[in-house]
Protein backbone atom coordinates (compact mmCIF):
# COMPACT_ATOMS: atom_id res chain seq x y z
CA UNK A 1 0.00 0.00 0.00
CA UNK A 2 1.79 3.56 -0.98
CA UNK A 3 1.64 6.58 1.26
CA UNK A 4 1.44 10.34 0.68
CA UNK A 5 5.06 9.86 0.03
CA UNK A 6 5.54 8.34 -2.92
CA UNK A 7 2.18 9.28 -4.34
CA UNK A 8 2.08 11.92 -7.25
CA UNK A 9 -0.29 14.87 -6.93
CA UNK A 10 -2.40 16.95 -9.31
CA UNK A 11 -4.67 19.84 -9.47
CA UNK A 12 -7.72 18.78 -11.14
CA UNK A 13 -11.16 21.42 -11.20
CA UNK A 14 -14.06 20.08 -8.92
CA UNK A 15 -16.43 20.32 -11.84
CA UNK A 16 -14.70 17.54 -13.88
CA UNK A 17 -16.42 14.82 -11.70
CA UNK A 18 -19.14 16.88 -9.79
CA UNK A 19 -22.27 18.53 -10.71
CA UNK A 20 -22.75 21.40 -7.95
CA UNK A 21 -26.53 21.53 -7.04
CA UNK A 22 -26.85 24.48 -3.91
CA UNK A 23 -29.90 23.26 -1.30
CA UNK A 24 -33.16 24.80 -0.95
CA UNK A 25 -34.55 24.59 2.20
CA UNK A 26 -34.24 28.23 3.16
CA UNK A 27 -37.80 28.55 5.11
CA UNK A 28 -36.80 27.29 8.51
CA UNK A 29 -39.69 28.20 10.13
CA UNK A 30 -41.97 25.98 8.06
CA UNK A 31 -40.52 22.94 8.71
CA UNK A 32 -41.65 20.33 10.95
CA UNK A 33 -40.19 17.37 12.78
CA UNK A 34 -39.71 14.38 10.82
CA UNK A 35 -37.30 11.50 9.86
CA UNK A 36 -35.20 12.81 7.25
CA UNK A 37 -32.02 14.70 8.32
CA UNK A 38 -31.52 18.05 7.43
CA UNK A 39 -28.16 19.34 6.54
CA UNK A 40 -26.83 22.53 7.39
CA UNK A 41 -23.24 24.70 7.64
CA UNK A 42 -22.00 22.96 10.61
CA UNK A 43 -18.94 21.99 11.57
CA UNK A 44 -19.77 19.16 13.24
CA UNK A 45 -22.16 16.16 13.40
CA UNK A 46 -21.25 15.78 9.55
CA UNK A 47 -23.80 19.19 8.88
CA UNK A 48 -26.64 17.59 10.43
CA UNK A 49 -28.98 20.40 11.92
CA UNK A 50 -32.12 18.55 12.37
CA UNK A 51 -34.70 15.91 11.28
CA UNK A 52 -37.61 17.35 9.24
CA UNK A 53 -40.84 15.75 7.60
CA UNK A 54 -41.37 15.34 3.81
CA UNK A 55 -42.18 19.10 2.08
CA UNK A 56 -42.59 20.08 -1.73
CA UNK A 57 -38.83 20.51 -1.79
CA UNK A 58 -36.48 18.45 -3.48
CA UNK A 59 -34.46 15.73 -0.86
CA UNK A 60 -31.48 14.73 -2.10
CA UNK A 61 -30.06 10.91 -2.86
CA UNK A 62 -27.36 9.14 -0.75
CA UNK A 63 -23.60 8.45 -1.61
CA UNK A 64 -22.94 12.62 -2.18
CA UNK A 65 -20.29 15.00 -0.75
CA UNK A 66 -22.01 18.01 0.93
CA UNK A 67 -20.21 21.42 0.71
CA UNK A 68 -20.69 24.43 3.33
CA UNK A 69 -20.62 27.57 1.02
CA UNK A 70 -20.56 29.74 4.48
CA UNK A 71 -20.97 29.87 7.94
CA UNK A 72 -18.59 30.70 11.24
CA UNK A 73 -16.34 28.18 11.23
CA UNK A 74 -18.25 25.90 9.49
CA UNK A 75 -17.04 27.46 5.45
CA UNK A 76 -15.36 25.11 3.07
CA UNK A 77 -16.08 21.74 4.88
CA UNK A 78 -17.11 19.06 3.43
CA UNK A 79 -18.93 15.51 4.83
CA UNK A 80 -19.62 12.48 2.66
CA UNK A 81 -23.60 11.54 3.34
CA UNK A 82 -24.43 8.20 3.13
CA UNK A 83 -27.69 9.00 3.38
CA UNK A 84 -31.37 10.43 1.62
CA UNK A 85 -31.17 14.29 3.08
CA UNK A 86 -32.87 17.58 3.04
CA UNK A 87 -30.21 20.30 2.20
CA UNK A 88 -30.88 24.31 3.36
CA UNK A 89 -29.40 27.00 1.00
CA UNK A 90 -26.21 27.29 2.94
CA UNK A 91 -25.07 23.91 1.62
CA UNK A 92 -23.93 22.93 -1.86
CA UNK A 93 -24.66 19.15 -3.09
CA UNK A 94 -21.88 17.83 -4.79
CA UNK A 95 -23.67 15.02 -6.90
CA UNK A 96 -20.96 12.85 -8.60
CA UNK A 97 -21.23 12.73 -12.95
CA UNK A 98 -19.77 8.84 -12.32
CA UNK A 99 -20.34 5.73 -9.67
CA UNK A 100 -17.86 6.70 -6.94
CA UNK A 101 -17.51 4.47 -4.15
CA UNK A 102 -17.63 5.50 -0.30
CA UNK A 103 -14.12 5.52 0.61
CA UNK A 104 -13.35 7.68 -2.36
CA UNK A 105 -15.75 9.83 -2.01
CA UNK A 106 -14.40 10.16 1.82
CA UNK A 107 -11.08 11.08 0.66
CA UNK A 108 -12.37 13.78 -1.77
CA UNK A 109 -14.11 15.21 1.08
CA UNK A 110 -10.93 15.36 3.33
CA UNK A 111 -9.01 16.97 0.38
CA UNK A 112 -11.82 19.92 -0.17
CA UNK A 113 -11.59 20.89 3.45
CA UNK A 114 -8.35 20.74 3.98
CA UNK A 115 -8.65 24.34 1.65
CA UNK A 116 -11.15 25.24 4.74
CA UNK A 117 -9.40 28.33 5.54
CA UNK A 118 -9.63 30.22 2.54
CA UNK A 119 -13.27 30.71 3.22
CA UNK A 120 -15.66 32.22 5.99
CA UNK A 121 -19.01 34.55 6.14
CA UNK A 122 -16.82 37.32 4.26
CA UNK A 123 -15.66 34.93 1.62
CA UNK A 124 -18.14 32.58 0.83
CA UNK A 125 -18.06 29.80 -1.72
CA UNK A 126 -20.75 31.26 -4.30
CA UNK A 127 -21.33 29.49 -8.04
CA UNK A 128 -18.19 31.29 -10.20
CA UNK A 129 -15.93 30.13 -6.59
CA UNK A 130 -16.92 26.49 -7.08
CA UNK A 131 -16.44 26.72 -10.80
CA UNK A 132 -12.98 27.62 -10.70
CA UNK A 133 -12.83 25.36 -7.79
CA UNK A 134 -9.52 22.96 -7.58
CA UNK A 135 -8.65 20.35 -5.66
CA UNK A 136 -5.45 18.26 -5.61
CA UNK A 137 -5.60 14.19 -6.14
CA UNK A 138 -3.66 11.77 -6.23
CA UNK A 139 -2.60 10.92 -9.91
CA UNK A 140 -2.42 7.90 -11.68
CA UNK A 141 0.36 8.65 -13.90
CA UNK A 142 -0.90 6.06 -16.92
CA UNK A 143 -4.06 7.66 -17.39
CA UNK A 144 -3.25 11.24 -16.07
CA UNK A 145 -6.18 10.62 -14.25
CA UNK A 146 -7.00 10.55 -10.89
CA UNK A 147 -5.84 7.63 -9.09
CA UNK A 148 -9.67 6.53 -7.65
CA UNK A 149 -7.94 3.24 -6.88
CA UNK A 150 -5.21 4.73 -4.24
CA UNK A 151 -7.66 7.08 -2.84
CA UNK A 152 -10.28 3.84 -2.24
CA UNK A 153 -7.18 1.49 -0.66
CA UNK A 154 -6.07 4.49 1.42
CA UNK A 155 -9.37 4.83 2.87
CA UNK A 156 -10.20 1.42 3.47
CA UNK A 157 -6.56 1.15 5.75
CA UNK A 158 -7.60 4.21 7.45
CA UNK A 159 -11.00 2.74 8.16
CA UNK A 160 -9.23 -0.56 9.57
CA UNK A 161 -6.25 1.09 11.65
CA UNK A 162 -9.81 3.25 13.49
CA UNK A 163 -12.68 0.29 13.63
CA UNK A 164 -9.67 -2.02 14.86
CA UNK A 165 -8.93 -1.34 18.76
CA UNK A 166 -12.47 -0.56 18.81
CA UNK A 167 -13.77 -4.08 17.43
CA UNK A 168 -11.06 -5.48 19.46
CA UNK A 169 -12.76 -3.63 23.11
CA UNK A 170 -16.56 -4.58 21.86
CA UNK A 171 -14.92 -8.32 21.47
CA UNK A 172 -13.34 -8.32 25.19
CA UNK A 173 -16.19 -6.79 26.41
CA UNK A 174 -18.29 -9.75 25.30
CA UNK A 175 -15.97 -12.26 26.44
CA UNK A 176 -16.37 -10.31 29.98
CA UNK A 177 -20.04 -10.63 29.38
CA UNK A 178 -20.13 -13.94 28.12
CA UNK A 179 -18.02 -14.85 31.34
CA UNK A 180 -20.23 -13.00 33.79
CA UNK A 181 -23.35 -14.57 32.62
CA UNK A 182 -22.18 -18.04 32.22
CA UNK A 183 -21.46 -18.55 28.84
CA UNK A 184 -24.77 -20.27 28.17
CA UNK A 185 -23.35 -23.68 28.64
CA UNK A 186 -21.27 -23.51 31.39
CA UNK A 187 -23.26 -21.85 34.73
CA UNK A 188 -21.59 -19.88 37.33
CA UNK A 189 -23.80 -18.67 39.91
CA UNK A 190 -21.05 -17.97 42.63
CA UNK A 191 -18.66 -15.11 41.91
CA UNK A 192 -16.51 -13.91 44.83
CA UNK A 193 -14.24 -11.26 44.96
CA UNK A 194 -10.33 -12.11 45.30
CA UNK A 195 -7.50 -10.30 45.82
CA UNK A 196 -4.41 -10.72 43.38
CA UNK A 197 -2.46 -11.86 46.25
CA UNK A 198 -4.81 -14.56 46.64
CA UNK A 199 -5.00 -15.26 43.26
CA UNK A 200 -1.33 -15.71 41.92
CA UNK A 201 1.26 -17.20 43.95
CA UNK A 202 3.72 -15.17 42.06
CA UNK A 203 3.84 -11.47 41.59
CA UNK A 204 7.28 -10.33 40.21
CA UNK A 205 8.06 -7.00 37.96
CA UNK A 206 10.52 -7.06 35.65
CA UNK A 207 13.94 -5.67 35.40
CA UNK A 208 15.32 -2.73 33.55
CA UNK A 209 17.31 -3.09 30.65
CA UNK A 210 17.84 0.21 28.19
CA UNK A 211 17.21 0.23 25.10
CA UNK A 212 21.25 0.54 24.75
CA UNK A 213 21.77 -2.55 26.31
CA UNK A 214 19.70 -4.69 23.50
CA UNK A 215 21.45 -7.06 21.77
CA UNK A 216 20.87 -9.37 18.75
CA UNK A 217 18.80 -12.58 19.79
CA UNK A 218 15.60 -13.78 19.36
CA UNK A 219 14.24 -14.31 22.93
CA UNK A 220 11.08 -12.37 22.89
CA UNK A 221 11.73 -8.85 25.11
CA UNK A 222 7.86 -8.21 26.43
CA UNK A 223 7.40 -4.91 28.13
CA UNK A 224 4.14 -2.34 28.34
CA UNK A 225 2.71 -2.23 24.74
CA UNK A 226 -0.74 -3.50 24.25
CA UNK A 227 0.61 -4.64 20.66
CA UNK A 228 1.99 -8.17 19.43
CA UNK A 229 0.75 -9.81 23.15
CA UNK A 230 3.21 -7.41 24.76
CA UNK A 231 6.20 -8.24 22.60
CA UNK A 232 8.21 -5.37 22.13
CA UNK A 233 11.23 -7.01 20.07
CA UNK A 234 13.62 -9.72 20.25
CA UNK A 235 17.32 -9.58 22.40
CA UNK A 236 20.22 -11.77 23.13
CA UNK A 237 21.11 -11.01 26.41
CA UNK A 238 21.62 -13.66 28.67
CA UNK A 239 23.57 -12.60 31.79
CA UNK A 240 22.25 -11.99 35.50
CA UNK A 241 21.10 -8.05 34.33
CA UNK A 242 17.85 -9.84 32.82
CA UNK A 243 14.51 -11.57 34.45
CA UNK A 244 13.00 -14.86 32.84
CA UNK A 245 9.60 -15.80 33.37
CA UNK A 246 7.38 -18.45 30.90
CA UNK A 247 4.21 -19.50 31.11
CA UNK A 248 2.59 -16.80 32.98
CA UNK A 249 0.58 -13.90 32.39
CA UNK A 250 2.47 -10.11 32.01
CA UNK A 251 0.06 -6.82 33.60
CA UNK A 252 1.49 -3.89 31.75
CA UNK A 253 2.26 -1.44 35.09
CA UNK A 254 2.85 2.19 32.66
CA UNK A 255 2.18 2.17 29.20
CA UNK A 256 -0.61 0.51 27.91
CA UNK A 257 -1.64 0.07 31.70
CA UNK A 258 -3.71 -2.19 32.78
CA UNK A 259 -2.97 -4.41 29.50
CA UNK A 260 -2.21 -8.61 30.15
CA UNK A 261 -1.48 -11.45 28.16
CA UNK A 262 -0.44 -14.91 28.54
CA UNK A 263 2.72 -16.36 27.80
CA UNK A 264 3.38 -20.19 27.24
CA UNK A 265 7.14 -19.38 26.19
CA UNK A 266 10.39 -18.41 27.54
CA UNK A 267 10.48 -14.22 27.74
CA UNK A 268 12.47 -11.37 29.36
CA UNK A 269 10.73 -9.12 31.23
CA UNK A 270 11.12 -5.15 31.50
CA UNK A 271 10.43 -3.52 34.46
CA UNK A 272 7.11 -1.89 32.83
CA UNK A 273 5.25 -5.28 33.25
CA UNK A 274 4.60 -7.74 36.29
CA UNK A 275 4.58 -11.37 36.45
CA UNK A 276 0.99 -12.78 37.57
CA UNK A 277 2.08 -16.87 38.06
CA UNK A 278 -0.33 -19.94 39.54
CA UNK A 279 1.42 -22.97 40.07
CA UNK A 280 -0.68 -25.78 38.51
CA UNK A 281 -2.43 -23.25 36.31
CA UNK A 282 -3.82 -24.17 32.68
CA UNK A 283 -3.29 -21.65 29.57
CA UNK A 284 -7.21 -21.82 29.74
CA UNK A 285 -7.51 -20.32 33.35
CA UNK A 286 -4.85 -17.73 32.25
CA UNK A 287 -7.10 -16.87 29.43
CA UNK A 288 -10.18 -16.80 31.35
CA UNK A 289 -8.58 -14.03 33.76
CA UNK A 290 -6.77 -11.44 30.76
CA UNK A 291 -10.09 -9.41 30.21
CA UNK A 292 -10.79 -9.47 33.64
CA UNK A 293 -7.56 -8.17 34.71
CA UNK A 294 -7.57 -5.76 31.58
CA UNK A 295 -10.55 -4.08 33.24
CA UNK A 296 -7.48 -2.02 35.36
CA UNK A 297 -7.22 -0.22 32.54
CA UNK A 298 -10.38 1.50 33.25
CA UNK A 299 -8.78 2.44 36.81
CA UNK A 300 -5.26 3.46 35.87
CA UNK A 301 -3.44 5.44 33.51
CA UNK A 302 -0.09 7.18 32.33
CA UNK A 303 -0.52 9.23 35.45
CA UNK A 304 -1.10 6.98 37.78
CA UNK A 305 0.61 3.76 37.56
CA UNK A 306 -0.15 0.04 39.36
CA UNK A 307 2.99 -0.17 41.63
CA UNK A 308 3.64 -3.24 43.89
CA UNK A 309 1.41 -1.77 46.63
CA UNK A 310 -1.65 -0.93 44.44
CA UNK A 311 -1.65 -4.55 43.20
CA UNK A 312 -2.01 -6.19 46.30
CA UNK A 313 -5.19 -3.79 46.92
CA UNK A 314 -6.31 -4.75 43.91
CA UNK A 315 -9.52 -7.97 43.62
CA UNK A 316 -10.76 -9.64 40.74
CA UNK A 317 -14.26 -10.89 40.88
CA UNK A 318 -14.31 -14.85 40.11
CA UNK A 319 -16.02 -17.87 39.87
CA UNK A 320 -15.87 -19.72 43.17
CA UNK A 321 -16.77 -22.86 44.45
CA UNK A 322 -19.40 -23.64 47.28
CA UNK A 323 -16.87 -23.50 49.90
CA UNK A 324 -15.68 -20.29 48.61
CA UNK A 325 -12.45 -21.37 46.43
CA UNK A 326 -11.46 -19.67 43.54
CA UNK A 327 -13.09 -22.72 41.13
CA UNK A 328 -10.42 -22.59 38.57
CA UNK A 329 -11.77 -25.98 36.85
CA UNK A 330 -15.13 -23.68 35.94
CA UNK A 331 -12.41 -21.16 34.08
CA UNK A 332 -10.89 -23.60 32.10
CA UNK A 333 -13.68 -25.88 30.99
CA UNK A 334 -15.62 -22.22 29.79
CA UNK A 335 -12.13 -20.77 28.08
CA UNK A 336 -12.09 -25.00 26.81
CA UNK A 337 -15.75 -24.58 25.60
CA UNK A 338 -15.25 -21.15 23.85
CA UNK A 339 -11.92 -22.45 21.74
CA UNK A 340 -13.70 -25.41 20.89
CA UNK A 341 -16.94 -23.43 19.35
CA UNK A 342 -14.67 -21.16 17.90
CA UNK A 343 -12.84 -24.03 15.92
CA UNK A 344 -15.79 -25.74 15.01
CA UNK A 345 -17.22 -22.59 13.37
CA UNK A 346 -13.83 -21.91 11.21
CA UNK A 347 -13.37 -25.34 10.20
CA UNK A 348 -17.05 -25.15 8.53
CA UNK A 349 -16.36 -22.09 7.11
CA UNK A 350 -13.37 -22.78 5.94
CA UNK A 351 -14.62 -26.58 4.83
CA UNK A 352 -17.39 -24.60 3.05
CA UNK A 353 -15.34 -22.58 1.17
CA UNK A 354 -13.32 -25.43 0.26
CA UNK A 355 -16.34 -27.11 -1.03
CA UNK A 356 -17.55 -24.06 -3.35
CA UNK A 357 -13.93 -23.70 -4.88
CA UNK A 358 -13.34 -27.27 -5.43
CA UNK A 359 -16.83 -26.77 -7.65
CA UNK A 360 -15.50 -24.09 -9.38
CA UNK A 361 -12.38 -25.57 -10.54
CA UNK A 362 -12.87 -28.90 -11.35
CA UNK A 363 -13.54 -29.93 -14.70
CA UNK A 364 -11.53 -29.17 -18.09
CA UNK A 365 -9.29 -26.70 -18.57
CA UNK A 366 -7.81 -25.37 -21.74
CA UNK A 367 -4.39 -24.14 -21.37
CA UNK A 368 -2.58 -21.63 -24.42
CA UNK A 369 1.27 -20.47 -24.44
CA UNK A 370 1.51 -16.44 -24.26
CA UNK A 371 5.04 -14.50 -24.87
CA UNK A 372 5.79 -12.75 -21.38
CA UNK A 373 5.55 -9.18 -23.05
CA UNK A 374 2.45 -10.12 -23.84
CA UNK A 375 0.96 -10.97 -20.69
CA UNK A 376 2.52 -8.01 -18.49
CA UNK A 377 2.32 -4.92 -21.30
CA UNK A 378 4.28 -3.10 -18.84
CA UNK A 379 7.89 -4.38 -18.06
CA UNK A 380 10.63 -2.37 -16.33
CA UNK A 381 13.89 -2.65 -14.81
CA UNK A 382 14.84 -2.25 -11.49
CA UNK A 383 16.35 1.79 -10.34
CA UNK A 384 18.51 0.38 -8.42
CA UNK A 385 22.51 0.74 -8.49
CA UNK A 386 23.37 -1.25 -5.42
CA UNK A 387 23.43 -1.15 -1.86
CA UNK A 388 26.63 0.40 -1.76
CA UNK A 389 24.32 3.85 -2.44
CA UNK A 390 21.74 3.40 0.15
CA UNK A 391 21.39 3.27 3.74
CA UNK A 392 20.28 0.52 5.56
CA UNK A 393 17.55 0.60 8.13
CA UNK A 394 15.61 -2.21 10.66
CA UNK A 395 12.41 -0.50 9.76
CA UNK A 396 12.33 1.06 6.30
CA UNK A 397 10.82 -0.62 2.28
CA UNK A 398 11.55 -3.88 0.85
CA UNK A 399 15.23 -3.97 -0.96
CA UNK A 400 14.46 -6.79 -3.55
CA UNK A 401 17.71 -8.48 -5.16
CA UNK A 402 18.84 -11.34 -6.98
CA UNK A 403 18.18 -13.89 -4.22
CA UNK A 404 14.91 -16.78 -4.43
CA UNK A 405 14.97 -16.46 -0.51
CA UNK A 406 12.67 -13.90 1.88
CA UNK A 407 10.61 -13.35 -1.34
CA UNK A 408 12.87 -11.91 -2.96
CA UNK A 409 14.25 -9.20 0.14
CA UNK A 410 17.55 -9.00 0.43
CA UNK A 411 16.97 -6.21 3.26
CA UNK A 412 15.03 -2.99 4.44
CA UNK A 413 16.72 0.17 3.30
CA UNK A 414 15.97 3.95 3.40
CA UNK A 415 12.65 5.33 1.50
CA UNK A 416 14.54 6.71 -1.90
CA UNK A 417 11.54 8.41 -3.75
CA UNK A 418 13.97 8.31 -6.71
CA UNK A 419 13.99 4.76 -6.94
CA UNK A 420 10.71 3.53 -5.36
CA UNK A 421 8.30 1.36 -7.40
CA UNK A 422 5.04 0.27 -6.79
CA UNK A 423 3.98 -3.08 -5.99
CA UNK A 424 1.38 -5.75 -7.30
CA UNK A 425 3.62 -6.98 -9.96
CA UNK A 426 5.65 -10.14 -10.27
CA UNK A 427 9.70 -9.42 -10.23
CA UNK A 428 11.63 -11.49 -12.55
CA UNK A 429 15.18 -12.54 -11.31
CA UNK A 430 17.50 -11.94 -13.91
CA UNK A 431 20.92 -12.70 -12.61
CA UNK A 432 22.49 -14.42 -9.22
CA UNK A 433 23.98 -17.98 -9.01
CA UNK A 434 21.36 -19.97 -7.84
CA UNK A 435 18.35 -17.27 -8.34
CA UNK A 436 18.36 -16.58 -11.60
CA UNK A 437 15.12 -17.69 -13.44
CA UNK A 438 13.20 -17.31 -10.24
CA UNK A 439 10.14 -14.72 -10.01
CA UNK A 440 7.82 -13.89 -7.14
CA UNK A 441 5.02 -11.89 -6.59
CA UNK A 442 5.30 -8.29 -4.56
CA UNK A 443 2.29 -6.86 -3.33
CA UNK A 444 4.45 -3.59 -1.25
CA UNK A 445 5.94 -1.02 -2.10
CA UNK A 446 9.92 -1.84 -2.62
CA UNK A 447 13.10 -0.89 -4.48
CA UNK A 448 15.16 -2.87 -6.71
CA UNK A 449 18.72 -3.28 -7.99
CA UNK A 450 18.74 -3.89 -11.95
CA UNK A 451 18.86 -7.16 -12.02
CA UNK A 452 15.44 -7.42 -11.37
CA UNK A 453 12.44 -6.45 -14.36
CA UNK A 454 8.97 -6.30 -13.30
CA UNK A 455 5.93 -7.11 -15.18
CA UNK A 456 2.39 -5.01 -14.34
CA UNK A 457 -0.68 -6.69 -15.18
CA UNK A 458 -4.18 -4.78 -13.66
CA UNK A 459 -5.27 -8.30 -13.57
CA UNK A 460 -2.90 -9.32 -10.97
CA UNK A 461 -3.73 -9.94 -7.23
CA UNK A 462 -1.94 -12.27 -4.72
CA UNK A 463 -3.46 -15.07 -5.65
CA UNK A 464 -3.24 -14.69 -9.21
CA UNK A 465 0.32 -13.15 -8.99
CA UNK A 466 1.37 -16.54 -6.95
CA UNK A 467 -0.13 -18.73 -9.89
CA UNK A 468 1.84 -17.14 -12.63
CA UNK A 469 5.28 -17.16 -10.63
CA UNK A 470 5.32 -21.07 -10.10
CA UNK A 471 4.36 -21.75 -13.73
CA UNK A 472 6.86 -19.20 -14.59
CA UNK A 473 10.11 -20.42 -12.36
CA UNK A 474 9.61 -24.06 -14.72
CA UNK A 475 12.21 -21.66 -16.81
CA UNK A 476 14.79 -21.32 -14.49
CA UNK A 477 17.01 -24.19 -15.64
CA UNK A 478 17.86 -22.59 -18.85
CA UNK A 479 19.54 -20.15 -17.68
CA UNK A 480 23.38 -19.83 -16.22
CA UNK A 481 26.39 -17.10 -15.92
CA UNK A 482 27.33 -18.59 -19.78
CA UNK A 483 23.39 -18.08 -20.35
CA UNK A 484 21.91 -15.07 -18.70
CA UNK A 485 18.37 -13.74 -18.17
CA UNK A 486 18.71 -10.37 -20.44
CA UNK A 487 15.50 -8.25 -20.79
CA UNK A 488 15.15 -9.06 -24.23
CA UNK A 489 15.49 -12.97 -23.10
CA UNK A 490 12.60 -12.49 -20.45
CA UNK A 491 10.67 -10.72 -22.35
CA UNK A 492 10.60 -13.69 -25.34
CA UNK A 493 9.88 -16.26 -22.56
CA UNK A 494 6.46 -18.31 -23.34
CA UNK A 495 4.03 -18.83 -20.21
CA UNK A 496 1.26 -21.46 -20.66
CA UNK A 497 -1.63 -20.49 -18.90
CA UNK A 498 -5.26 -21.65 -18.07
CA UNK A 499 -7.41 -19.58 -20.97
CA UNK A 500 -11.29 -18.75 -21.03
CA UNK A 501 -13.72 -19.47 -24.09
CA UNK A 502 -12.24 -16.26 -25.60
CA UNK A 503 -8.84 -17.38 -25.43
CA UNK A 504 -7.54 -15.05 -22.61
CA UNK A 505 -5.71 -15.82 -19.51
CA UNK A 506 -8.38 -17.13 -17.16
CA UNK A 507 -7.82 -14.91 -14.28
CA UNK A 508 -10.67 -16.12 -12.17
CA UNK A 509 -9.92 -19.70 -13.00
CA UNK A 510 -6.51 -18.92 -11.90
CA UNK A 511 -7.52 -16.95 -8.46
CA UNK A 512 -10.03 -20.06 -7.07
CA UNK A 513 -7.65 -22.36 -7.65
CA UNK A 514 -5.17 -20.56 -5.24
CA UNK A 515 -7.52 -19.45 -2.89
CA UNK A 516 -8.65 -23.11 -2.81
CA UNK A 517 -4.84 -24.11 -2.01
CA UNK A 518 -5.12 -21.78 0.35
CA UNK A 519 -8.14 -22.96 1.80
CA UNK A 520 -6.78 -26.17 1.85
CA UNK A 521 -3.64 -25.66 3.89
CA UNK A 522 -5.47 -23.60 6.43
CA UNK A 523 -7.96 -26.65 7.53
CA UNK A 524 -5.31 -28.57 7.58
CA UNK A 525 -3.78 -26.73 10.15
CA UNK A 526 -6.91 -25.96 12.02
CA UNK A 527 -7.57 -30.44 11.92
CA UNK A 528 -3.85 -30.59 13.21
CA UNK A 529 -4.92 -28.97 16.11
CA UNK A 530 -6.56 -31.35 18.09
CA UNK A 531 -10.23 -31.29 19.02
CA UNK A 532 -11.07 -33.89 21.17
CA UNK A 533 -9.09 -31.81 24.01
CA UNK A 534 -11.51 -29.64 24.18
CA UNK A 535 -14.50 -31.44 24.10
Amino acid sequence: MRNFENVKWKDFYLSEFFCCEKGNQNNMASLTAGDIPLVSAKKCDNGYKDFIAPNRKKTFRGNIITLNNDGDGGAGIAYYQPYTMALDSHVTALIPLSPLSRHVLLFVAMCITKQRNRFGHGYSLNNNRLRSFKLMLPLNEETTAPDWQFMEDYMKQKEQQILKPTIEKLCKRLIIKNILMGGGKSLCSNWKAFYFTEVFTEIQRGKRLKKADHTEGDIPYVSSTSLNNGIDGFIGNDDGGIRRFENCLTLANSGSVGSAFYHRYTFVASDHVTKLKRDGLDKYAYLFLIPIINRLSEKYSFNREINDERIKREKLLLPATDKGEIDFAFMSAFMKDVEHNILNTTLKVFKERLNVNKCKIWGGVNWKNFLLRDLFPKLVAGKSKGLNHIEKLDDGISYLGATNQNNGVLCFVNRDKNTIQKGNCIAFIRNGEGSMGYSVYKVEDFIATSDMTLGYNKHLNRYTGTFITTIADRVRGKYNFGYKRSATRLSKEIITLPVDNNGSPDWAYMENYMRNIESEQILKYLQSIDCKEYA
